[in-house]
């Protein structure tokens, strides 16, 4: 590894999509020094690291460093992945199966390299960025995108469970009856309320949604703007899919008893109208039990801003832990 720390001035936190890998930089006081998006060639793993490897140094060369001045890499992979070894035991969006991807970022960059679950590396980036406006000690992060994940954070330290599965909640069935989700089974949490099930929905109720974008780039931004604009059949979408969110957070909300549930992922980019019909039927559920209003549902909810990107920052802060409780 690298032999002088003091010139290690420098981590590096890792977004790895299946669409786009995003790398920031940062100084030892953790201030931003630069920050790379690139598209993510999921051909096979070697693209993969390939392309890794490449929005790294290019993020270096962005922030005026080397690699040599590394101190650390911190990365969020969506899918299983053993902190551990950095083994990437399974990410079907990225193609990897049985990966070492972290030892081959140590190898590249002759840096200790850490990797996460997306998600939870998420989770910790809330956590830290809601902890600089308010102590909180519990909180609970819900990840509604392309899929659905939820993050724990429980007396100030990341939850993975007995087997690193803690928060894989979009795979709960929610409605026996309901699609067939790609798992295998029917009525997936996923299949009701992630962004891809959003708009399914919603082209089925109505399919001039979204026009004139072409058919394949509609998204759930597109279903929130459109029931915005007062159309009926997205906003009946809306509101099923709200009311199916609401009592995913009243089940974490009262099953751990957190500070506060933070909202982050691709569809609450919508914003507001994403956020207000959730608080609607929270505030339903709040007074309909005594529980509920003791727990405050609605008053505990927020969602993290757009700008700020918690997985990078959550990557580095867990990967400096690791490497410090070495």
């Amino acid at each position: 590894m690298n032999p002088n720390f003091s010139d290690q001035a420098f981590a590096v936190g890792l977004d790895i999509g299946g669409t786009k890998t995003e790398a920031i930089v940062v100084d030892q006081d953790h201030q931003l020094q630069s920050r790379v998006s690139k598209p993510t060639d999921t051909t096979n793993p070697e693209q993969v690291l390939a392309g890794i490897i490449e929005t790294v140094h290019e993020a270096l060369c962005r922030a005026n460093a080397t690699p040599q001045q590394l101190r650390v890499i911190g990365g969020g992979v969506p899918g299983l992945v053993d902190p551990e070894t950095g083994m990437v035991r399974q990410a079907v969006n990225l193609n990897l199966n049985a990966y070492p991807l972290g030892p081959a970022l140590t190898t590249e960059f002759n840096t200790p390299a850490f990797l996460e679950n997306d998600v939870r590396a998420a989770a910790v980036g809330a956590f830290e960025y809601f902890n600089r406006q308010e102590p909180v000690t519990h909180i609970a992060y819900l990840s509604i995108g392309t899929g659905i994940s939820a993050g724990l954070i429980l007396d100030g330290s990341l939850y993975r469970g007995a087997n690193g599965m803690a928060g894989e909640i979009g795979h709960a069935v929610v409605d026996p009856n309901g699609v067939q989700c790609r798992c295998g089974t029917r009525g997936c949490l996923e299949t009701i309320a992630a962004g891809p099930a959003i708009v399914r929905q919603a082209l089925a109720a109505d399919p001039t949604i979204g026009t004139p974008t072409p058919l394949d780039e509609i998204t759930a931004g597109h279903v929130y703007a459109a029931a915005q604009s007062g159309n009926k059949a997205a906003q009946q979408v809306i509101q099923y899919v709200s009311g199916t969110i609401s009592r995913t957070i009243q089940w974490l909300i009262m099953s751990y008893d957190v500070d506060k549930l933070l909202l982050g992922g691709g569809v609450s980019r919508a914003g507001e109208a994403f956020l207000q019909p959730i608080l609607k039927e929270l505030s339903h559920l709040r007074m309909q039990s005594t529980l509920a209003k003791e727990m405050l549902l609605d008053d505990k909810v927020a969602l993290i801003p757009q700008a700020y990107n918690a997985g990078v920052w959550g990557a580095i802060l867990l990967a400096e832990q690791m490497m410090n409780n070495r």
